[in-house]
């Protein structure tokens, strides 16, 4: 990443970037734009930016900026709060990082990709995210028009029930996956649907369900408040939000997470949009469910879940981020903090869509924080054909000789001292 900058400096550079008007280059995930600070507060920042290209970022997006400030390369993190009038509003930074030292960005995953390696005749997968609510073990009542035992059938017969009564109905599952999109997470954390009957109006601010299924207005603050966001932010957040779907032609919409022993396995999504103005009722939000009970309950059936029930070692470890020369992930077990070393070489076997890459790593970096040890892998020998396939999947552009002289953000590499 680079060497962190002190907090006085850390201001000197905000200062210095509004009083100079120094372009800003911002990366999102197969996207860049540009822009120049115009307002520094506490918790935010305010950009200038050609309207067209904002059009690329979303609200709660995590990018990537980086600029050039007396003759050092710098760069930070920061999430879109929203976006208006040509100017774009994001988190203020945690931390302010000079001259990088990675040789590509890291990346947020958006599509599944399963990573695993051997530790010691153990196979470590890298998998499912874990939930943060308690979930009950409980057999599902099974109706009559449900089929358990064919997956393909089950998923087929939602499809058909949903295109009677919604505009597009989805089925997404979360193996191999953090969760990335706002919604996503508000499910990881709550196990609740996230219910919108019309996105012209407000959320959900009372349950119609006993069972407290759906999270309402309340939940949603107190997610946010979670992150110590200022109420002020939240209010205009949630507000930001709704006008986004509106935005995209979406009049009422559902996310409905489909759970299993600790874990968010998937989730169904269902909405109605400009072309079907019509509120999702609470009876489709009831069959959602029950679906998603079923569901899950099938999988384990047919033997989906067949690797975490087995006897093989097998470890919780989402992936956090990746890029064309490593990733970092992350694990709650003391046992693989305590086996998987600094140095310690492994091979990594990546299955991407219907392909197979097998890299070999080295753990460069381990490190820990009150839930979570987290591992930094360094990818040392892979197939040319492999490693051009893989960057033009994270970084949407193929791999060309320029990349060889740039590193993250395009600074130039970090002097090499061999006598160091």
């Amino acid at each position: 990443m680079g060497l962190k900058v002190g907090r006085i400096v850390k201001e000197f550079v905000f200062k210095s970037l509004l009083d100079q008007h120094i372009k800003m280059d911002l990366h999102g995930n197969k996207k860049k734009l540009s822009g120049i600070l115009v307002e520094v507060s506490e918790n935010q920042l305010e950009l200038e930016c050609t309207p067209q290209d904002l059009e690329k970022l979303e609200p709660d997006e995590q990018i990537r900026i980086f600029f050039y400030l007396q003759n050092n390369y710098h760069t930070f993190e920061a999430t879109v709060i929203e976006k208006h009038d040509g100017h774009l509003f994001l988190t203020h930074p945690e931390g302010v990082y000079k001259n990088p030292q990675r040789k590509f960005e890291r990346i947020k995953l958006e599509q599944p990709i399963q990573v695993f390696f051997t530790l010691q005749g153990k196979k470590v997968e890298l998998n499912f995210p874990k939930a943060d609510f308690p979930i009950p073990e409980a057999e599902p009542e099974i109706a009559e028009d449900f089929a358990v035992s064919g997956i393909q059938r089950l998923t087929s017969k939602f499809h058909q029930k949903m295109s009677k009564i919604v505009s597009t109905s989805n089925i997404t599952m979360m193996r191999n996956k953090i969760p990335a999109t706002y919604e996503e997470k508000l499910m990881a954390a709550t196990g609740k649907i996230l219910w919108i009957p019309c996105v012209d109006e407000d959320f959900i601010s009372v349950d119609p369900f006993t069972e407290e299924r759906i999270i309402t207005k309340k939940d949603l603050v107190k997610y946010e408040e979670s992150f110590n966001t200022p109420v002020h932010i939240i209010t205009s957040k949630l507000g930001n939000i709704l006008f986004e779907k509106q935005k995209k032609k979406i009049f009422s919409e559902a996310y409905c997470p489909v759970l299993y022993d600790q874990y968010l396995v998937g989730y169904l999504y269902i909405t109605n949009r400009d072309e079907r103005r019509k509120r999702i009722s609470r009876d489709s939000i009831d069959y959602l469910y029950e679906f998603a009970k079923v569901l899950s309950y099938s999988l384990k059936l047919n033997g989906y879940f067949a690797s975490e029930t087995s006897g093989q070692q097998r470890y919780e470890a989402p992936i956090i981020d990746m890029s064309a020369s490593g990733l970092l992930f992350a694990h709650t077990l003391p046992s693989l903090s305590k086996d998987l070393l600094i140095h310690t070489d492994i091979d990594l076997t990546v299955k991407i869509m219907d392909k197979k890459l097998v890299i070999g790593s080295r753990v460069r970096r381990k490190f820990k924080d009150n839930e979570r040890c987290y591992f930094g892998v360094q990818f040392l020998n892979f197939a040319e054909d492999d490693f051009r396939f893989l960057f033009e999947l994270l970084y949407g552009r193929p791999y060309t000789m320029d990349e060889e002289d740039r590193w993250e953000g395009g600074s130039p590499p970090p002097p090499l001292d061999l006598f160091e």
